[in-house]
């Protein structure tokens, strides 16, 4: 079924007629931007490689003002026809066939440029004042240098142009092909007010698309490179998760999360701390999802919205496993109360899955979060260097929230004595760490649940043996068999309970 967005709002009215903003209509972008949009009457430029989506940018916007009643004139270059243009950008959801040649006017920079340079700045700004546009858009200004004698005319040129349309409160959007790095003594960028840098880089066999606010007067600018995607939709821009964080401290909730398994709530002194971040590790086949299943389970009986964010099962695999075992999350799911955001593993980003997680936490209210896999998740960063803030960041906006999150964790080692956290940002911004294991004893396979540490509670600090039963699901068995060095997975008796062959106490000091 093909996806309907609905007719784009107009914008309010600028609450400050000195400042006047011009939103963009690109998601997120104006908050990338720091102050609501471009400033009206400004000079702003967009620099980026071919295919970074340059052009998409500036037609979305171009659209968007055209919708909000604006006159909108579009020049461009030598890189693609009027027509062409047009061509490739009608599959795409701002598209509107029936503001072009009324609000959305084209025409050929290169055409008035062979007249000369003081010929095409009058044509541009006579034709702004004329049809009082409210945007006008220079695509691929790169290539209409060459008709200007220098880098210094080119930036007399657009300055010149943007002075005159400023007096009529009309905004220029230049377009320039090129890397911002190697570009940065380009004189033009001078006269602008506003530089965005569109980066193109290939992470895991795929490419990523981010934004950077190099330059912005009048507004503080969200710091660093945000990912952006292009579908039907056009651009979306999903901004840095450090850079949105709240920076005042949560107030503290006394109340408790559970699992809704009594012998793992009594665990932890009735449940996990409302707010608090809970990192599940264990290796492949120990019941790490299911846990989530329940706690999340637990949570629609409260009434507490959940959701889960898995990027190993798809939906339909969580659904058939959680039927299994006695949860009904079909019917949870009907019911509002959990949602499953399942994301592939291939070519996963992190960023724009902590938007998306931020979207439904603030829309749905959402209590509990699952996080299937942290280790998927922190694998979707283009930067390892960067996981840490990341992660600390994720875990401070979740806890600003009241959300009690969820994480899971693959150990590589099944049986034996590695098992080691060190270097792992995880454990350290997790305020609870669990722990699932196997542990060879006297010939059986134990499965051990164990709760290392919890950093604002009490709890339980013996290890149990539990069991996954179909219709039922994780199911406490008891205490753990008495020996030594279970959680290393090799247990042996403990030394007090050995006995000789003849049946005497054995020592092992005597040995």
């Amino acid at each position: 079924m093909s996806q309907v967005y609905p007719a784009p709002a107009r914008d309010a009215e600028p609450t400050h007629p000195g400042l006047q903003h011009v939103p963009t209509g690109v998601p997120n972008l104006d908050l990338v931007l720091g102050g609501g949009g471009l400033l009206r009457g400004t000079i702003a430029m967009v620099i980026g490689p071919p295919g970074s989506g340059k052009t998409i940018l500036a037609q979305q916007i171009a659209f968007h003002r055209a919708a909000q009643g604006e006159v909108v004139l579009y020049f461009t270059g030598f890189s693609e026809t009027n027509e062409k243009l047009l061509a490739h950008n009608r599959s795409l959801a701002y598209f509107d066939e029936n503001v072009i040649g009324a609000q959305l006017q084209m025409a050929s920079l290169p055409d008035l440029l062979e007249q000369g340079s003081h010929e095409a700045e009058e044509a541009i700004v006579g034709t702004a004042r004329k049809h009082s546009a409210g945007l006008v858009v220079l695509d691929g200004f790169r290539s209409m240098r060459g008709f200007l004698p220098d880098d210094q005319a080119a930036a007399r040129f657009l300055y010149s142009v943007g002075a005159k349309l400023a007096l009529v409160g009309t905004t220029l959007l230049v377009l320039v092909e090129g890397d911002a790095t190697d570009r940065i003594r380009d004189p033009e960028q001078s006269v602008c007010d506003v530089i965005l840098s569109l980066h193109r880089l290939v992470h895991g066999g795929g490419h990523r698309r981010q934004i950077e606010v190099l330059k912005v007067r009048g507004a503080a600018p969200l710091s660093g490179l945000h990912p952006f995607t292009i579908d039907a939709r056009g651009i979306t821009v999903y901004p840095r998760l450090e850079s949105v964080v709240p920076t005042d401290p949560p107030a503290w909730r006394t109340e408790r999360a559970g699992f809704g398994i009594p012998d793992i709530d009594s665990l932890l002194d009735g449940g996990l701390n409302v707010g608090t971040s809970t990192l599940a590790a264990g290796t492949p086949g120990l019941g790490k999802t299911l846990l989530a299943l329940h706690f999340l389970a637990e949570g629609a009986r409260r009434n507490e919205p959940g959701l889960l964010a898995g990027f190993t099962e798809t939906a339909v695999q969580l659904r058939q496993k959680a039927g299994m075992f006695g949860i009904d999350l079909v019917a949870a799911e009907a019911a509002g109360t959990i949602e499953l955001l399942t994301v592939p593993p291939h070519d996963l980003d992190a960023d724009l899955v902590a938007w998306l997680i931020r979207e439904r936490v603030e829309q749905r209210g959402v209590r509990r979060l699952v996080i299937d896999s942290a280790t998927e998740l922190e694998g979707g960063l283009t930067s390892p260097e960067r996981a840490p803030m990341f992660l600390a960041s994720l875990a401070a906006y979740l806890r600003s929230q009241s959300v009690t999150t969820y994480m899971t964790v693959d150990v590589p080692t099944i049986v034996g004595p590695e098992l080691s956290f060190a270097g792992s940002p995880l454990v350290v911004f997790a305020e609870n760490l669990l722990l699932l294991r196997y542990a060879e004893y006297q010939g059986e396979l134990h499965r051990l649940f164990a709760v290392l540490k919890m950093r604002f509670s009490n709890f339980d600090r013996e290890l149990r043996v539990y069991n996954i039963q179909d219709g039922v699901g994780i199911h406490v068995a008891g205490a753990a068999p008495r020996a030594e060095g279970l959680l290393t997975g090799l247990a042996r008796p403990l030394a007090r309970d050995l006995v000789a062959a003849d049946g005497s106490p054995f020592n092992e000091s005597d040995n």
